[in-house]
């Protein structure tokens, strides 16, 4: 008999009295309990607080090192920090909308319905998700140019057009390549939360007459709730701290975002105190987020998953069913299908701009890609240590942290969170200076400052995916274990790890795979030695090497796809029927 069902035999049997002498017994600290916290919140401060607290200090002090928040007025008094505040707003809105317009049907359609072509959504917005924004950009400039891409060449041609009808070097552009980029942050969250929650629910609310309709309204996404909110916050900070598309369309059209003026400040010669007075506004934006995430989620009115299993719930759409398949490939081919072709197309194509003939594709650019004489080569074994590294950090510290938070508590354990997601909506471009202020004298020009970097920037995606889990796992469970005999660790390891390690691979695998894609942070940190494939890529796009960039920029997207393909065998079967 494995930890789970022996905790569930206990749990049937195990009295109400028996249950609250456990809490008590509980509320003493066990030296390995106390040693896992201890060592957990000792790494998530010297990750977050400390680099933060020195960007803080920096916003607080002028040119001169006095003390002073007129540091603020001057930042934003600059020419054009206004405009490029503003427009930072609206693309956060935008791209907000248009990730859950996509993520939120899609990840219904996946869980709960009979739609064809749902194993193709999956992988597919794995991929979108996989390509880096800033190489996004590259592919639509080949697709939809207004001049010179491909898809407006195929309309003014064959289609009837008079003039080009795509633009992606504009504003909107920019909101539909971050729409594509972040996306799959609501389709995965929800696409979780829904294949945990216990259909039993809604198969008594049709029961009781309700349509298909208002069962989902009524039952199904208020219960996934938190979910929808957490994914919803990450990508509101994800656009609001976007660097790498911002500044290649921006370029182009002629705009500025926050991040990009941040950007300006830290070119020679820097003004760190600048810089860190325009990011202040971030983090107190994430703030508000958190606190409206708190207050609006009431957690314990969630928690469904009781170990129990249920029957899976397939809803059969009837003729609607072939229209919701459809718009499964409509996004899929948009999303994820266009841009990687072209990537593909483009890193076999002689020159860029060459006419799409059999003479033209060649395979050159992949052999200097692994030639020891190239940057490229180095730099993919980096990205790949960097990632494995980062994955297995996060995904472990936001097992335990989530814990903490959900399972634990004490005073000040909010400030866990707050912690984790300051972090990720602090714009990477500062958030990596305060990496480098605080860690330069121990780990400059090592792999270990890049490290430290993305674990503490990417952590908030671990922690949110296993929170979220955590939170709709009842604790009875882990008390019945305890019952049983098990200890704290014990516990965790064959109760609370197998009921939630759905949301803790895809966790390890957004981690890694956004580790791979990586470029504001690298581009600040990385050396010489210590290239990575998002900086070999820019350092090929600013050389007008772009075939090599898209080459390399397809070996990110393969490494990553494996990894995915991995973390699908890994969660074939429900965790809630482990035995």
């Amino acid at each position: 008999m494995t930890g789970l069902s022996l905790a569930r035999a206990a749990a049937s049997s195990a009295s109400p009295d028996a249950l609250a002498g456990l809490r008590r017994h509980l509320s003493t600290i066990q030296p390995v309990r106390a040693l896992v916290i201890g060592a957990a919140l000792a790494i998530l401060f010297a990750l977050i607080a400390y680099p933060l607290a020195l960007l803080i200090g920096y916003s607080l002090v002028d040119q001169d090192g006095n003390l002073t928040i007129q540091t603020f007025a001057t930042a934003f008094s600059r020419r054009g920090m206004w405009t490029a505040t503003t427009n930072s707003v609206w693309l956060v809105t935008w791209v907000t909308i248009g990730a859950c317009a996509l993520g939120i049907p899609l990840a219904w359609i996946v869980a709960r319905t009979d739609a064809p072509g749902k194993s193709l959504v999956v992988l597919t917005a794995g991929i979108s998700f996989v390509i880096p924004t800033f190489i996004s950009v590259i592919s639509w400039i080949f697709l939809a140019a207004p001049n010179s891409g491909y898809l407006n060449k195929l309309a003014v041609d064959y289609l009837g057009f008079t003039h080009a009808p795509l633009n992606i070097m504009s504003f909107g552009g920019l909101v539909f390549i971050e729409i594509v980029g972040v996306y799959p942050l609501v389709f995965f969250a929800l696409n979780v939360a829904l294949n945990n929650i216990d259909s039993s629910h809604e198969q008594a609310a049709r029961v009781l007459g309700a349509s298909r309709l208002k069962t989902t309204l009524t039952v199904t996404l208020p219960l996934v709730r938190p979910a929808i909110l957490s994914a919803v916050i990450l990508v509101m900070l994800d656009a609001l701290s976007s660097f790498g598309a911002p500044a290649a369309i921006g370029t182009m059209a002629n705009f500025s975002v926050i991040t990009t003026k941040i950007y300006d400040l830290l070119t020679f010669p820097p003004q760190f105190n600048y810089a860190a007075a325009v990011a202040m506004p971030i983090m107190v934006f994430t703030a508000i987020s958190l606190i409206v995430q708190k207050y609006v989620i009431r957690a314990e009115n969630f928690r469904t998953l009781s170990g129990k299993a249920s029957p899976e719930q397939v809803i059969a759409l009837g003729r609607w069913r072939w229209a919701a398949g459809a718009f499964c490939v409509v996004v899929a081919l948009v999303t994820a299908v266009l841009p990687l072709g072209a990537l593909v197309l483009l890193s076999t194509l002689s020159n860029f701009g060459a006419e799409i003939t059999p003479d033209n594709l060649v395979g050159k650019h992949y052999a200097l890609i692994v030639d020891p004489y190239y940057p490229a080569r180095s730099s993919i074994l980096h990205s790949i240590l960097l990632a494995l590294a980062t994955a297995t950090v996060c995904a472990t510290l936001g097992l335990v942290l989530g814990w903490i938070v959900e399972r634990f508590r004490f005073f000040g354990r909010e400030l866990i969170s707050f912690l984790v997601m300051i972090a990720y909506g602090f714009p990477s471009i500062a958030y990596a200076v305060g990496v480098l202020m605080g860690y330069v004298d121990l780990f400059y020009g090592t792999l270990m400052l890049i490290l430290i970097s993305y674990a503490g920037k990417l952590l908030p995606i671990a922690f949110v995916m296993v929170r979220n889990g955590i939170q709709q796992l009842s604790s009875d469970l882990e008390e019945a274990a305890r019952i049983s005999g098990a200890g704290w660790l014990r516990s965790i390891r064959d109760v609370t790890f197998p009921l939630v390690r759905g949301a803790v691979g895809i966790a390890w695998v957004l981690v890694f795979s956004l580790s791979l894609r990586e470029l504001s942070m690298s581009a600040i940190l990385a050396q010489s030695d210590t290239q990575v494939m998002p900086t070999v890529v820019l350092q090929f796009i600013e050389d007008g090497a772009v075939e090599l960039a898209a080459a390399l920029a397809v070996i990110i997207v393969g490494v990553s796809l494996f990894m995915l393909l991995l973390a699908r065998i890994f969660n074939r079967k429900k965790t809630a029927v482990i035995t």
